[in-house]
């Protein structure tokens, strides 16, 4: 039609028609660009404005939460034993299998005791040999005595000569008992340091552990001059946990200590938790025994030492911690409080910090900065040890039944549950009865409106949300 319309109005210009139809002529151009210029301005209309976003949101839980200090440290065993080769020898039997645990006093090597058992007898001929010496001496000492005895019944009869003779040989039998009675002390001391040589030929476990490997194989010469180092045993059960702590957190514990604000486990000893590679969380509870004397200057640290159960695990009779292991620490930071459980999924970062999207009563979204506390939940994978027993899963469900008009959102994977400090002023922070937006994140705008859908988080024994 403006095609038209250019067309006859520049016909219009170039035309020649007769006088009498220029009132027809003139009325015709001005309807055809009236039409035209009615044509151009109007355009199609504007389309309508798309529904607000549908969005899953969740009320956060209020649960009690045990903020924690993390540390990383090692594992030791609490006993270490090198086993030596006492005594000179030839290597002749070794009785166990390098690696594996021991227990105390079992026999570990045999060495050539030949000529052991042949000092130990000498020894006791020795001590024979004094015990009739003795013998000897006391009959002596008798017949002295008697011979005194008789000499001296003589009076003046009998001369100085055969007196001092008679005093001189009860003396000198004395003196030879006493001489017999030093010598079986001695050869008994003798024997008795034959018999503890002949027992270090049979050496044993002095703990219970796992034992390395041989470092002397049979038919060696051992003991030559100095012992001669053949293997080691650590204790396994229980463990030790060293860790160090920053002078900070040290003073804040202490404090809490103090004042009785720290979680303890029944026997009274302060708490500690640990966890190794592919664990999840921190499965082993154990206790703090020891703290050491003083700050190390060129750290600010402080070392502190953990104990903590090894016991065995399933049928193998094989034990999860090891002398050595790297560990996760975690020791309690004051007692429990009341936090907002919700899906680490609904947290994002911005140059504010962490933040979450909460729909208002108005739908309308706003922001809120957050501080993160403790994880709560993680979900389990598959690596986790053999025997533990992770904790009860959570989940995210749909409040209301999905309908033919609202389909239901599909529910994602719930990786995680972090814990929410709650914010004294309302408005600012995270409140109980809040809705927080799980689902459709990438969806809204700041200060857009959004369509709820009211979602649960559901774990084992959660608490109704606020």
């Amino acid at each position: 039609m403006a095609r038209l319309a250019v067309r006859v109005c520049s016909l219009s210009k170039d035309a020649t028609l007769p006088t009498d139809y220029l009132p027809i002529r003139q009325l015709l151009v001005l309807a055809l660009c009236a039409s035209a210029c009615s044509g151009c301005r109007s355009g199609k209309p504007a389309p309508p404005a798309p529904p607000p976003p549908v969005v899953a949101v969740v009320r956060p839980i209020v649960q009690k939460v045990q903020n924690y200090y993390e540390y990383n440290g090692y594992l030791e065993a609490i006993e270490s034993v090198q086993v030596q080769a006492r005594v000179e020898g030839m290597l002749t039997d070794i009785l166990f299998q390098e690696g594996d645990e021991v227990e105390k006093n079992k026999p570990l090597y045999k060495i050539d005791n030949r000529e052991y058992l042949a000092g130990v007898a000498k020894s006791e001929a020795e001590v024979a040999k004094a015990e009739a010496d003795i013998a000897n001496a006391e009959v002596q000492i008798r017949n002295a005595k008697s011979d005194f005895e008789r000499v001296t019944s003589l009076g003046n009869a009998a001369s100085k000569a055969e007196l001092e003779k008679s005093a001189g040989t009860l003396a000198l039998t004395q003196a030879q008992l006493k001489v017999a009675v030093a010598s079986k002390g001695a050869a008994q001391a003798a024997l008795s340091t034959s018999k503890l040589k002949l027992e270090y030929t049979d050496i044993r476990a002095e703990i219970a552990g796992r034992i390395s490997r041989t470092r002397v194989t049979r038919g060696n010469l051992v003991g030559q001059k100095e012992p001669t180092l053949l293997t080691t045993i650590l204790s396994v059960d229980p463990l030790h946990v060293y860790f160090d702590v920053p002078e900070r957190d040290f003073v804040e514990y202490q404090k809490a200590v103090a004042e009785n604000t720290v979680m303890r486990p029944a026997k009274g000893d302060l708490r500690v938790d640990i966890g190794v590679v592919n664990e999840e969380g921190y499965p082993h509870t154990g206790f703090m025994d020891f703290r050491d004397n003083r700050v190390e200057t060129g750290t600010g640290t402080v070392r502190l030492r953990g104990r903590v159960d090894n016991p065995m695990l399933g049928s193998q009779k094989s034990r999860l911690l090891y002398p050595g292991l790297y560990s996760r620490v975690q020791v309690p930071r004051g007692k429990e409080q009341e936090m907002l459980l919700i899906p680490e999924d609904a947290l994002m970062t911005g140059q504010e910090g962490r933040y979450v999207y909460v729909v208002e009563t108005d739908n309308t979204v706003t922001k809120r900065t957050v501080k993160v506390g403790p994880q709560f939940w993680r979900m389990p994978t598959s690596n986790a040890p053999q025997g533990e027993t992770p904790k009860p899963g959570w989940k995210l469900a749909a409040k209301a039944p999905p309908t033919a008009d609202k389909p239901a959102i599909a529910a994602p994977l719930l990786r995680s549950v972090v814990a929410i400090p709650m914010h004294p002023e309302k408005g600012k922070g995270l409140q109980p009865g809040d809705s927080v937006i799980v689902v459709g994140l990438q969806k809204v705008r700041l200060g857009a409106t959004a369509q709820p859908e009211e979602w649960e988080l559901k774990g084992p024994t959660s608490p109704v949300a606020r």
